[in-house]
């Protein structure tokens, strides 16, 4: 069993090391909470010992980090200076146990043991648990969980597609989760983040003197996570060189470190992402047809949030619970109005805005329900504009009580909105051409509007003077 250990007192750390290495577990330190983020997004951990009290990134919050890393993996919390409050809020917050210092070591040993011998039985579910992260029970979602499931015990390459905040990283984690390489490492690199010599000695490393700065001979990524698996995140945007260098890993098997002769071999998978079309790159010559038909043996798309409108309720339950927890608030429900407006959004930044749109409504709530009024404004403008979309049917447990009408109510109802929402929408327009003072860029973000589409429904209420566009 692998246990990481957080704390900043040294001699703790390295007490516990030595006192798991007699029990016959593996210990691995982290003298604060940035550096324990670090190894758990690089290794995989059976459990963590947590002191609350760190400079930096605390316990609580490193608890709450390792919530959304990983769900189930056990956590114990320790401190000097324990209260009953701070219990609650550990165990509030998913901790297995809280431990007053100095520890209580009979204890802990018999802990770790009656752990150690279930361990297997949680290793066979882990398959299922780690699909959990991707919420949602739309035909879609249903679908990618199904192929991830397929495709994650062969070494094949893969690449996910998908717009921005899709949740193609969280694919890519699942697939190594549910892989035969789970127990080795995975490491990432976000290509676009970096000069290309940087991203190349940062997949293939580099020999002593390859560069200016080049002080010593530095493993990549490729040497870092053997037996393990790589991710490339924004692949589109890696240099047509590397792609060359890239191309023979996937082939061959070999590849060199930057600024050496020695032909060395890797053991590792490579998962790729990216949310450009590289059939387009390709025709532009940007990006390497062979390498492209190498990583795609097997495809995976990350659908939008639009296409998949009814598993927001579930995400934005998800997320108010996640961010409530994180302030110190209790869960707050959520009003139907506010799930109907959330559902008729187009969420051009997918599952990732609406998760930072549920933070700031949270934050901004103070009782134990999220409405209309905590959300910002420019979902509200949206909802009324012709660019919004049809409204989806709410789930049943979530749909408003309403009295069937009848077909010639619903056409009279329909003239009278349809005149209303014109009104509604040469009003919004009016508001938003005044705030941004007529400047027709800042009025389309406002709207959450393309520019064209402001200057089409400017001309069509004739709003338009003295333009020459």
């Amino acid at each position: 069993m692998k246990i990481l250990v957080a704390d900043d007192e040294k001699l703790l750390r390295s007490s516990l090391l030595e006192i798991f290495a007699n029990w016959g577990y593996e210990g691995c330190p982290a003298k604060d909470g940035q550096a324990a983020i670090q190894l758990l997004s690089a290794q995989k951990f059976d459990l963590a010992i947590i002191d609350i009290r760190m400079p930096g990134i605390g316990g609580m919050d490193l608890l709450q980090k390792i919530r959304a890393m990983d769900a189930n993996l056990p956590v114990i919390m320790m401190t000097a200076y324990p209260s009953v409050d701070t219990a609650v809020m550990a165990m509030k917050y998913g901790a297995m146990d809280f431990y007053s210092k100095p520890l209580d070591l009979a204890k802990l040993k018999t802990e770790l043991e009656r752990y150690s011998s279930a361990d297997h039985a949680r290793k066979k579910n882990t398959g299922a648990k780690a699909l959990s992260f991707l919420d949602g029970e739309s035909p879609v979602m249903e679908e990618l969980r199904a192929n991830i499931k397929r495709i994650a015990p062969t070494n094949a390459p893969v690449i996910v597609s998908g717009e921005s905040g899709t949740g193609k990283e969280l694919i890519v984690r699942n697939i190594h989760a549910l892989s035969k390489r789970s127990c080795k490492v995975m490491l990432d690199q976000n290509c676009a983040a970096i000069p290309d010599t940087l991203l190349e000695s940062e997949i293939f490393g580099h020999e002593k003197g390859a560069f200016t700065g080049a002080e010593a001979r530095k493993p990549g990524l490729i040497e870092r996570a053997e037996g393990g698996t790589i991710f490339l995140d924004e692949i589109g945007d890696m240099d047509i060189r590397l792609q060359a260098k890239l191309l023979r890993v996937l082939q061959d098997g070999d590849y060199r470190r930057l600024g050496g002769s020695e032909c060395l071999k890797a053991d590792v998978r490579i998962i790729a992402a990216t949310n450009k079309n590289l059939l387009d790159k390709i025709a532009k010559g940007e990006f390497r047809e062979d390498l492209y038909y190498r990583l795609s043996v097997i495809c995976i798309h990350a659908p939008p949030l639009r296409d998949r409108k009814e598993d927001i309720p579930v995400l934005a339950n998800k997320f108010a619970t996640e961010f409530a927890l994180r302030y110190g608030k209790e869960p707050p429900g959520i009003d139907k109005d506010l799930l109907l407006l959330l559902m008729r959004q187009r969420w051009p930044g997918n599952v990732r805005e609406l998760r930072n749109c549920m933070e700031r409504a949270v934050i901004f709530s103070d009782g134990n329900k999220i409405g209309l009024e905590h959300i910002p404004s420019q979902y509200k403008i949206q909802n009324h504009n012709m660019e919004v979309l049809p409204l989806p049917s709410l789930p049943d447990n979530l749909a408003p009580d309403s009295e069937a009408k009848t077909a010639s109510e619903k056409r009279d109802s329909g003239t009278i909105l349809s005149g209303a929402r014109k009104n509604l929408e040469k009003h919004m327009l009016l508001e938003a051409l005044k705030q941004s003072d007529g400047n027709r860029t800042k009025t389309a973000e406002i709207l959450g509007i393309h520019r064209r589409t402001l200057y089409y429904k400017l001309k069509k209420y004739g709003m338009l003077e003295n333009d020459n566009s």
